[in-house]
């Protein structure tokens, strides 16, 4: 499918996921809106090309207004945190309204969900396929599998429901598993966090950016797919950060966290990534070098 005549609606483009793919779609749409709360930033995305329209999850008149003749929603939106009502609020109810409009208005709907629908795991091999964790206490990961569930339930009465499903996502700006990691070690007086034999499900923001893409011009209603480059050994991801932070370092007590996470899927489509985990960790490690310590 084609995206040239298409308009798009990016939820959480303020964030550094939703505005990547905004910007990744960019030249391949008719147009590509941001769903944004603040009035005042609406300078800055029109600078970059992004229509910016006023909305909120838990508002669904508003999103009525948004999804305007809107073809794809490509849905980044959530909230991470650990309150269940917040969780409640956007990652559920508001799953619910922008399902209910878009069957309304027939747009299609690409899904960024997550990896912790699995729960946490200890080990094992995680495919597309493998149970959710349906048990599992963490409002967060709760909440994320019920959205997925909401959107199958559309997807039964008609909906065109597409889900992506990321692992540890990385970027040298405004992101936990790279700048921020930077910063949280210059800040910590002793690194406590990271286990020497866990794994890790890499993937870079710019190869989401990129396998959405692929999802929404390849893909077919139903699909499902990791958005996992590799399986990364902390040894060679996070205990580098750990030696160029020149922190004292300490094995937290827990049992290393080692499940791997099936890539090969989303090849299927052609996926090729446009970042490296090699060039990424050289673009990290100088950060400790050009940003100064806290402490």
């Amino acid at each position: 499918m084609e995206l040239s005549g298409k308009r798009i609606l990016v939820t959480g483009v303020t964030g550094t996921l939703g505005l990547r793919i905004a910007k990744r779609l960019l030249s391949e749409a008719l147009e590509v809106r941001g769903l944004i709360r603040q009035a005042e930033r609406f300078n800055e995305f029109e600078s970059l090309g992004i229509t910016p329209v006023f909305g909120d999850l838990t508002n669904q008149t508003s999103l009525e207004k948004a999804m305007d003749q809107i073809d794809w929603v490509v849905h980044c939106a959530a909230y991470l945190g650990d309150d269940e009502n917040l969780a409640r609020q956007s990652n559920v109810e508001g799953v619910i309204h922008l399902a209910t409009v878009a069957l309304n208005t027939g747009a299609r709907v690409l899904h960024i969900s997550t990896t912790s629908v699995y729960g946490e795991p200890a080990d094992g091999h995680l495919t597309e396929s493998s149970p959710l964790a349906v048990e599992h206490p963490a409002p967060y990961i709760q909440t994320k599998i019920r959205s997925e569930q909401i959107l199958n339930d559309y997807a039964a009465r008609g909906l065109d429901v597409r889900i992506l499903r990321p692992g540890a996502i990385c970027a040298e700006q405004d992101s936990h598993w790279g700048d921020r990691q930077v910063r949280r070690m210059q800040e910590a007086d002793c690194v406590t966090w990271v286990h020497p034999d866990d794994l890790v499900n890499w993937v870079h923001a710019d190869n989401i950016a990129e396998m959405v893409f692929l999802v929404l011009t390849r893909g077919k209603p139903g699909d499902v797919f990791h958005a996992v480059d590799t399986n990364i050994p902390e040894t060679d991801f996070r205990m580098r950060m750990v030696e160029a932070s020149g922190k004292p370092y300490q094995i937290p007590d827990r049992v290393a966290e080692r499940p791997t996470y099936a890539t090969d899927k989303i090849k299927i489509l052609g996926y090729e990534p446009v970042r490296s985990f090699d060039e990424t960790i050289e673009r990290l490690l100088q950060l400790f070098s050009l940003q100064p310590n806290a402490k």
